[in-house]
């Protein structure tokens, strides 16, 4: 492991080395040139280099009996790193690009073990014109909804859980196997996915309850469609914008689906398995405009519907960096260890969310800025009895635009118990994470 993070370093001193010869023109949000190096005089041909680090510091009123180093506890204060990415785009030419990414994710009191620099994106793109590109390799392009794939900058702490809910299941940490298209038709943007599921690990089939086959998966086929009213988004990441902190006027409404073939199963009264298929669609709209470019303030607004049929009364519990390591199963809830809630399953779930930012703090320098926002994810699933809600408050204080933000936010979600049969909500926890976030480029 030290072997590998030594040649890690010593890859990352060579690349200092040629950006140095950078041209000065492009500037980041601190001002200085992008660590990109053209390969021609026309500046058709690049290499750049980018990624982020964000460190959270969390207080969490964790779920009933969960275990952290095999000791019962109602509440934990960790700090962990959620993310920590290193990016290099290459473009040897005009329509050809080829992306590797790696980094870690998760590292927190539950991991045990050094946590291994993984191999994230490693993927080829050839651009015909503006209307289709084409890709394969593995990557997070995917359809469904615009922050399926995770947004590039987050109006809270982190991306709404809904929009990752297989996580882990047919993906890994939200990366497939894939071949895509991609383009631009003047205000239409599309992508169209068909990817390789990674084989679950799952429990066999239950009665009335649908799970993922443990059998070999089929193709997972999604796809996104949005309309763009306004200014038009860039397309050559699979990453979505959450806020454009009023640099642009966006106004985009999309429609996505995703359909794998047999991808769950469950017992019916006869005690035969049945297979399942995972049918999703959605609809969202996007919103993000400038209110005052001197003064530097601006609003931003998503709203999002998305029905899902997983197969019957199919619930996925799941917590962003779970703190714990098991659960007291004779005093758990149905969310089960840590801070697990419901983020996805067979019904129908809402996301609204809304923010924007302050004027700046000195506005000569055009720095130093609030950004208030808010968010609420109501879904309504056969599984659960009660609706589950979901809130989040926050603000962030962005230092050099989103590329150094520090983020408060607060979080409440509902914890699930059986009441005669059914899953109704028990009791509510609390979440406090504070973010620091870093980007270069």
């Amino acid at each position: 492991m030290k072997t590998g993070y030594l040649k890690i370093g010593i890859c990352f001193s060579l690349l200092t080395g040629l950006i140095n010869t950078v041209s000065a023109q492009k500037k980041n949000d601190f001002g200085n040139p992008t660590l990109t190096h053209y390969l021609n005089d026309e500046k058709t041909r690049s290499i750049s280099f980018s990624g982020y680090a964000e460190l959270w510091a969390r207080y969490a009123e964790l779920n009933p009996g969960s275990l952290v180093n095999g000791e019962q506890v109602n509440s934990i204060s960790d700090l962990s790193l959620r993310r920590v990415r290193v990016k290099m785009a290459y473009q040897p030419t005009e329509k050809f690009t080829f992306i590797l990414q790696g980094g870690l994710t998760n590292v927190n009191v539950a991991s045990k073990t050094t946590p291994g620099f993984e191999l994230l994106d490693a993927y080829a793109e050839y651009k015909f014109n503006d209307i289709i590109a084409a890709g394969a390799g593995r990557s997070t392009w995917r359809g469904l909804s615009r922050f399926t794939t995770g947004p590039l900058n987050t109006l809270l702490y982190d991306l709404p859980s809904y929009a990752t809910g297989n996580a882990g299941i047919s993906d890994e940490t939200v990366r497939e196997l894939s071949v895509y298209a991609k383009g631009q038709i003047g205000k239409l943007d599309y992508r169209l996915v068909i990817a390789d599921p990674y084989t679950n690990v799952s429990a066999d089939p239950q009665y009335n309850v649908a799970t993922f086959s443990k059998t070999h998966p089929n193709k997972d086929y999604s796809g996104y469609f949005k309309y763009e009213f306004f200014e038009t988004e860039n397309n050559s990441s699979p990453f979505h914008s959450g806020t454009y902190s009023g640099k642009k006027k966006v106004l985009a409404l999309g429609a996505g689906f995703e359909y794998m073939h047999n991808a769950l199963w469950h017992l019916d009264e006869t005690k035969t398995t049945i297979n399942d298929d995972e049918k999703s669609f959605a609809v969202d709209l996007f919103y993000d405009t400038p209110i005052n470019k001197e003064r530097g303030t601006s609003f931003s607004a998503y709203a999002m519907a998305m029905n899902n049929n997983y197969g019957p009364n199919y619930v996925r519990y799941s917590g962003v960096s779970n703190p714990a390591s098991g659960v007291n199963t004779t005093q758990s809830s149905l969310n089960g260890a840590g801070n697990n809630s419901p983020v996805i399953g067979t019904g129908n779930t809402y996301y609204l969310q809304i923010g924007g930012t302050l004027p700046y703090f000195n506005k000569d320098k055009n720095n130093l800025q609030l950004q208030p926002a808010a968010s609420v994810m109501l879904s309504d699933l056969d599984g659960l009895h009660d609706k589950a809600l979901t809130y989040d408050a926050g603000v962030s204080l962005l230092m050099n635009g989103m590329s150094s933000r520090l983020t408060v936010d607060a979080q409440n979600r509902p914890i699930y118990a059986l009441n005669n049969g059914q899953a109704d909500v028990s009791d509510r926890k609390w979440q406090f994470v504070l973010k620091y976030r870093i980007d270069f480029n």
